[in-house]
């Protein structure tokens, strides 16, 4: 245990400050990751020598990152990407092992091994090409759907591919009949999860949300995501598809975006940990002997890869754009290929030298993925320059558009009480935008079926108000959380978007000032605002002209009651309209005979001609107190009444208790 406890704080510690100076130069993350890996790896400094602690918080990484990609996709999404991912898949996958093959034996390699040189570069690197996706925001755009879908039918592929690999060692038998029961096993476990994902999950989580516990729930996602990975393993496919399909059995619940906001802390970290790991791969050695071969074998991998797929995609009627995005983003060898090189090697199809290498040049694949990506777009335009057909350049059928609706300049409205859909009623008369962010789930079901924009999740967390397009709102009301939500939701959202209207609703007044530092535009108060509404109803059998109302309405929201009551009787203001009807603030001295007393007991109305409009105790305020409320020692009691009464009643409030004889 404190060998796992010191690996993993050198991992930390060093990551940490590789990942500051990547942020400062404005370098990729994962490769600090990798660098990371290279430096405290044992061919690097030697810091960590025994990988395989690292590996399995690697494994870990690379299941919660998968997902969190199927959290957010559906079964008809993927249903409406069949012709990509059997398509575009397929036709990928199979082009590029025939290409590598051939080069491979142009090259004077044997036949056996240049197919299954051919099988472990056909994958690309899900954990990489997702993970850039999602931190570009491009999971949604035409190519990043074209491009995940392909990335899972090469997760699928995966598995006859390590049967294949069998059949060409040199000592094999026949492998027809395992691929044939392993695809049977599989066949049969994917239905009966996707039987699960319509009659099962979605009545778990139902009651697991009713707890309004956020362990409970994280803890039964992870729970999921754990049981339908393991089940998959079993049945012959990978953890990480397992953890794909187990995302997109959230998903259909409607749980999705909440479950995605608990567990992407933990995938963040545990990817981390898969991508240092694969850079403890790297033999710098191997490279310092052979850069000019390892270099030209990189290269010629990342082209070859990033042509076939293009012209995959390209095939099935896409546009350039959108060909070309995913054939450079597709053009890296996968973290998969390592599980099937190292297949190879059990089997004596790969020998040790041969493994070393291809790690090397899958690695610097990987290292470009983060610069072919970010400069996708420049080399589109340079390639649409050429003059290719029409039908290249625009595709031979118009990409349909996305059925989700797309937000902007809207309003986020987080919970649907009273005040929620008061403002959902108001926008949709204003002709105006709105999404509504909700925590009861419930409140979400019913709503769903009235098609309103409503999803269940914490808006405090990122990834719930990303999914509410946050950095395109125009404002965003906090009518129905905690102080202490309200907060984090007020940080978060002003983080995301520096422009954004943030109004915020709290209890009480004394909340207003931290609010207002953390980002709110503006802050309501309940106490204050039904102080001003009680002023409103009380006044008005006085008689008192509407415009000094306004103007102590005003002044109520502004500032503090005991502020205005000091600041009125500095200016030896006593009145409010032609009554000469007073506003006093009286403090309840310490040892009063009517400490402890009822207001009924006090009966102050009656007795005085005095109304007691508020009780102030330290901090809190309670406006229109009930008869049965009592008042104590230091209390503050705002009164309204005549100069004289008020005078009267304060003296009265004076009378100390007798001392017993």
């Amino acid at each position: 245990m404190d060998i796992i406890l010191r690996d993993i704080t050198i991992i930390f510690a060093v990551s940490t400050i590789i990942l500051l100076i990547c942020a400062k130069i404005k370098v990729p993350g994962i490769l600090g990751y990798l660098f990371t890996g290279l430096l405290i790896g044992p061919n690097g400094l030697g810091f960590i020598s025994n990988t395989e602690n690292v590996s399995h918080m690697a494994e870990i990484g690379v299941i919660l990152l998968l997902f969190t990609i199927g959290l957010e996709f559906s079964l008809q999404q993927l249903i409406a990407l069949k012709r990509s991912a059997l398509g575009g898949g397929m036709l990928q996958v199979f082009l590029t092992s025939i290409f590598i093959t051939i080069l491979c034996m142009i090259m004077g390699i044997n036949t056996e091994l240049s197919i299954f040189i051919g099988m472990i570069v056909a994958p690309s690197s899900t954990a990489i090409v997702l993970k850039l996706l999602m931190e570009r925001g491009e999971v949604e755009s035409p190519y990043g759907k074209i491009t995940t879908s392909v990335l899972i039918f090469q997760d699928i592929a995966v598995i006859p591919m390590m049967l294949i690999a069998r059949m060409l060692a040199p000592d094999s038998e026949s492998a027809i009949k395992d691929i044939a029961i392993t695809l049977g096993y599989a066949i049969i476990v994917v239905v009966l999860l996707f039987a699960a994902a319509r009659f099962i999950v979605p009545k778990l989580l139902s009651k697991v949300t009713k707890t309004r516990s956020r362990e409970v729930f994280l803890f039964s996602i992870i729970l999921i995501c754990m049981i339908v990975a393991i089940i998959t393993n079993k049945a012959g496919l990978s953890l990480a598809l397992g953890a794909f399909l187990a995302g997109m059995i959230v998903s259909e619940t409607g749980y999705g975006y909440q479950a995605l906001g608990n567990v992407v802390p933990f995938k963040d970290v545990f990817t981390g940990f898969f991508f240092i790991s694969i850079g403890m791969m790297i033999n710098i050695n191997i490279f310092l002997i052979h850069p000019a071969l390892i270099l030209f074998l990189a290269f010629l991998i990342i082209i070859v890869k990033a042509l076939v797929t293009t012209m995959s995609i390209s095939i099935l009627g896409y546009s350039l754009e959108t060909s070309l995005k995913t054939g450079l983003a597709l053009a890296q060898v996968g973290e998969f290929s390592f599980i099937l090189a190292s297949t190879g090697m059990q089997d004596g199809v790969f020998n040790e030298f041969q493994n070393s290498l291809f790690i090397t040049i899958a690695v610097i694949s990987m290292v470009a993925t983060p610069f072919m990506m970010i400069y996708s777009s420049q080399i589109v335009k340079l390639i649409s320059k050429l003059p290719l057909p029409v039908n290249i350049i625009k595709g031979y059928f118009h990409e349909k558009k996305s059925d989700k609706k797309i937000f902007n300049d809207h309003i986020i409205i987080v919970g649907f009480g009273l005040s929620g859909r008061m403002i959902a009623k108001a926008a949709i008369q204003s002709g105006i935008d709105y999404i509504v962010i909700e925590m009861n789930p419930n409140t979400v079901h019913t709503e769903k079926q009235k098609r309103t924009p409503i999803f269940y999740g914490d808006a405090s967390q990122e990834e719930i108000l990303d999914h509410a397009s946050i950095t395109k709102a125009r404002s965003i009301v906090i009518s129905g959380a905690d102080f202490h939500t309200t907060k984090n939701i007020v940080e978060t959202a002003r983080r995301l978007n520096p422009t954004l209207i943030i109004i915020a609703r709290t209890r009480f007044k004394s909340y207003n000032a931290a609010l207002k530092e953390l980002g709110a535009s503006e802050v309501i108060s309940e106490e204050v605002e039904s102080a001003v509404s009680l002023l409103a109803v009380v006044f008005k059998h006085y008689y008192i002209p509407e415009e000094n109302i306004t103007a102590i309405e005003a002044e109520l929201r502004q500032e503090d009651i005991a502020a205005i009551s000091k600041k009125h009787q500095d200016k030896k203001i006593s009145t409010l309209g032609v009554k000469g009807l007073a506003v006093e603030t009286i403090t309840v001295p310490v040892g009063s005979k009517y400490s402890g007393c009822s207001l009924r007991a006090l009966d102050a109305r009656f007795k005085y001609n005095i109304n007691i409009i508020a009780v102030k105790s330290g901090v809190q305020i309670k406006v229109s107190p009930g008869s049965d409320d009592k008042i104590n020692d230091r209390d503050e009691l705002i009164v309204t009444g005549k100069n004289s009464d008020i005078t009267v009643f304060a003296s009265i409030l004076n009378e100390k208790i007798e001392p017993a004889t």
